[in-house]
């Protein structure tokens, strides 16, 4: 496998935006001797690009704890958070394990998770003598640099002294660099992902690509669940700014919260050109000229408008574009769907309690489910005689959620997989084999439901040691397996 130069280039697009570093020549020549060792160990189904992304996430982790910049601390805090242990899969003494070096584990890791990229979600097991192989000829290159490398400088001031907290615009464009360009956290083939839900919303508001590729942007940064932890980028980096001890900075960020691109009421305007909207819950919430950009004099007789907003220190932004209208059809009808789902609380809440709280029921087919939702859900007599499901529909799972305002989900075959006692559809042998695939393709919510009552025990993944280490290792690890291989689908 012939392995090319890795670029200086490549090494400035994993730091923040603006960010201006002395030593991205260091750190390309660094990745390309990780890349031409882990090349030498000729893993036949591992593409050079592949190799390549490995080097590079693996040198940016080096770079990343040389400097003390945080962001590996700020991982491995939150999965001994959530997990009791430092790191997923692999047993740690934590004698040994220092913060500020590089730790063999944590590079098994990187290769492991840059794997599910490589394969496109593929699920490696982290135990695979083959990433062994690459993770040691990795940290090996990375131990003869450990005493000469230079520290980035501005990347750990970048973090140690966040001067972007005190700017909305600027503090978004450090959750869309987690989002586009971390090595830890960034989303994969994220360009073409943001393409088509920009070309959706285009039809559907009738705005151009190039304004529609932006506000989709924008959200992502506030809505897209990314990294190994499956979080949204102002958690993590709230994390990292917690790991460089800048508490009220990261409460700052991990506060802020944004209001969906939809259309909101304008409610009234003040002498100031400021206005105050409505949202369909309800609420009011009031944005200076200034942030919605000084809209003309005509903006200020619509009556509605489309955006998305963020709350930040304070204060509420503009979120990307807006458009003023005086059409408020969408907002009345929005308004009064959300309405109709504030009242089916003490349906939700009667369905849950008789779950015997699992928020879980399931039903032999579609003809079946829909009996129970009719007895259930308030219903007229036209909704009673149009209410229609899929007939071909089997096995089926029906999630309740917790409130109201949310959907109901149901999965078809998914009760085959399920192990509760309530449950009289569920098939051992079917569950071994499709019961991972069956959680990858559900909501977070469900996940979390199913894992954390364990009602998934015969989830499993190939192992060398044979179907029993397999499932150890599913089960051992589910809740994070799934965020990780979750992130990178």
């Amino acid at each position: 496998m012939k392995m090319t130069l890795i670029p200086q280039m490549a090494v400035k697009n994993c730091h923040p935006k603006g960010m201006q570093s002395a030593t991205d020549t260091d750190y390309a020549r660094i990745a390309t001797e990780v890349a031409t060792a882990m090349a030498k160990e000729k893993v036949d189904d591992i593409p050079v690009n592949g190799i390549r992304q490995m080097a590079l996430n693996i040198t940016m982790y080096f770079e990343d704890v040389i400097a003390g910049a945080g962001i590996w601390h700020a991982f491995t805090s939150k999965v001994k958070e959530m997990y009791g242990r430092q790191l997923p899969f692999y047993d740690i003494d934590e004698e040994n394990y220092f913060d500020d070096e590089p730790n063999i584990e944590d590079v098994k890791f990187i290769v492991w998770y840059t794997m599910l990229e490589v394969h496109h979600g593929k699920i490696g097991n982290p135990e695979n003598p083959i990433l062994e192989r690459l993770a040691i000829a990795a940290y090996n290159v990375l131990e003869q640099h450990y005493e000469t490398v230079p520290v980035n400088e501005s990347l750990k001031d970048y973090f140690q002294n966040p001067q972007f907290i005190d700017d909305f615009y600027k503090q978004r464009d450090a959750l869309k660099w987690l989002y586009f360009s971390c090595y830890l956290t960034y989303i994969p083939r994220a360009i073409d992902f943001i393409y088509d839900r920009a070309r959706q919303m285009a039809e559907a508001v009738h705005c151009p690509m190039d304004a529609a590729f932006y506000q989709v942007e924008c959200l992502l940064a506030y809505t897209g669940k990314i990294g190994p932890l499956r979080l949204k980028p102002q958690e993590w980096m709230a994390a990292i700014l917690r790991a460089n001890g800048n508490d009220e900075a990261a409460r700052k960020v991990e506060s802020q919260r944004q209001m969906d691109y939809r259309m909101y009421k304008i409610e009234s305007t003040d002498d100031d050109r400021s206005m105050t909207f409505r949202d369909i819950t309800g609420e009011t919430f009031t944005v200076t000229a200034d942030e919605l950009n000084h809209p003309q004099d005509e903006c200020y007789q619509r009556k509605g408008i489309v955006a998305s907003f963020v709350e930040y220190d304070g204060a509420w932004h503009l979120n990307g574009g807006s458009s003023f209208g005086d059409d408020l059809k969408m907002f009345d009808e929005m308004a009064v769907d959300y309405e109709g789902h504030k009242n089916l609380q003490k349906a939700y809440d009667d369905m849950i309690k008789e779950s015997k709280d699992t928020r879980l029921f399931y039903f032999a087919d579609a003809a079946e489910l829909k009996a129970f939702l009719l007895k259930h859900l308030p219903a007229d007599e036209n909704v009673e005689k149009n209410f229609q499901l899929p007939a071909d529909q089997e096995h089926i799972v029906l999630y309740v959620p917790e409130k109201s305002t949310e959907d109901l989900q149901i999965f078809p075959d998914g009760a085959l997989c399920v192990k509760d006692e309530r449950n009289p559809y569920y098939n051992e042998k079917w569950s071994r084999n499709q019961a991972l695939n069956f959680v990858l393709s559900i909501s977070p919510e469900v996940q979390s439901c199913l894992i954390s009552q364990h009602f998934l025990p015969d989830a499993t993944i190939n192992s060398s040691k044979g179907l029993e280490r397999g499932n150890e290792i599913v089960q051992q690890n589910f809740d994070f397996l799934v965020r990780a291989v979750s992130s990178r689908l």
